[in-house]
């Protein structure tokens, strides 16, 4: 891939409109699949993102509501909730065979398939990402929580491609790293997001206020072992990456994991995302439909298809669900 690489966002919510508009604001020709609304207003007025270093206002992006305007792409990044995969990808079918690398920076360990399914498995490397943003209206976004975005082949390899999105995403000043094991990324990320899920959810707390309290520190690490179990008889390795460091969670003794969870959540204070909160939690505040099947329900499911015990889990889950379903009637 050169240096005007073609990508398409599709689903340009908060998360997709940041990787987006970064890489557009560092030259790269991007289009934005996103709702009528917030294309309208990025096409009058540009695409405007507040983030801890300022406001930053970029016009250089594309945006469409209509995905069959689009008709060919370098990279793919598919960025919609998990629960919308399918919708977002028969709008795109139109492009297979025409996108050279296709990757999803969504929620939960499916989403490869997914995208696979549609462009071909050839076409696909994985990712995910810890970045936390917030479409607050039309063609603005909050972007909460810059952290690490991980690239990586599924059979370990070191490819071109890799190292071209890995570039691209550090150009436009994006945190990014190619990691050699991206199936232990991905099932790291969803072992951390269970647990930040559930229990931000059911206690409507803010991210660090949750793992700042003790009794829920503590929990946070008792659900975030039960669902290690998972990737453990899968033969998947689980280990420590910033921003969900599961492995020292599930190794260290209790009360040592517990101390390391609540001196997380002073870090974040001290960085002042004093403000993040998970985006199932906001989903509920907003009375919108969540994850929680594709992430705490995908669990509870494989967990008894594996015969493994995961009774904490499998009581946030009902837990969450219920509150998810009340909220939307």
């Amino acid at each position: 891939m050169s240096d005007a690489v073609r990508t398409v966002i599709v689903g340009a919510g908060g998360l997709g409109s940041v990787v987006g508009g970064y890489l557009a604001k560092a030259g790269y020709p991007v289009t934005l699949i996103a709702r009528p609304a917030h294309v309208k207003a990025i096409r009058d007025s540009g695409l405007e993102i507040a983030a801890v270093d300022g406001r930053h206002l970029i016009r250089e992006v594309q945006a469409t509501d209509n995905p069959k305007t689009v008709t060919a792409a370098d990279l793919l990044i598919l960025t919609v909730k998990t629960y919308d995969t399918d919708e977002a990808l028969k709008g795109v079918a139109h492009l297979s065979g025409r996108v050279r690398c296709a990757l999803s920076l969504q929620n939960g360990v499916l989403k490869d398939r997914a995208l696979g399914a549609v462009f071909g498995p050839e076409s696909v490397i994985g990712a995910a990402t810890m970045i936390g943003a917030t479409l607050t209206g039309p063609g603005k976004v909050h972007y909460t929580a810059p952290s690490t975005t991980y690239v990586g082949e599924f059979d370990r390899r070191e490819t071109d491609r890799v190292g071209a999105v890995a570039e691209m995403f550090d150009k436009a000043g994006l945190r990014i790293q190619a990691a050699a094991d991206i199936r232990s990324v991905t099932w790291c990320k969803l072992n951390h997001i269970l647990p930040s899920a559930g229990l931000s959810v059911l206690t409507r707390l803010e991210f660090h206020r949750v793992l700042k309290n003790r009794t829920l520190a503590a929990l946070f690490v008792e659900l975030t072992r039960e669902c290690a179990q998972l990737a453990k008889a899968q033969g998947i390795p689980l280990d420590d990456f910033p921003g969900f460091e599961v492995k020292t969670v599930c190794e260290e003794p209790l009360e040592q994991a517990i101390a390391f969870v609540r001196e997380y959540a002073q870090k974040i204070e001290a960085a002042g995302m004093t403000h993040v909160k998970i985006s199932m939690l906001q989903d509920i505040e907003r009375g919108k439909r969540t994850e929680v099947e594709e992430i705490i329900g995908y669990v509870v499911r494989e967990a008894a298809r594996l015969e493994i015990q995961v009774p904490k889990i499998d009581l946030i889950y009902r837990l969450v669900k219920g509150v998810s379903e009340a909220v939307r009637h």
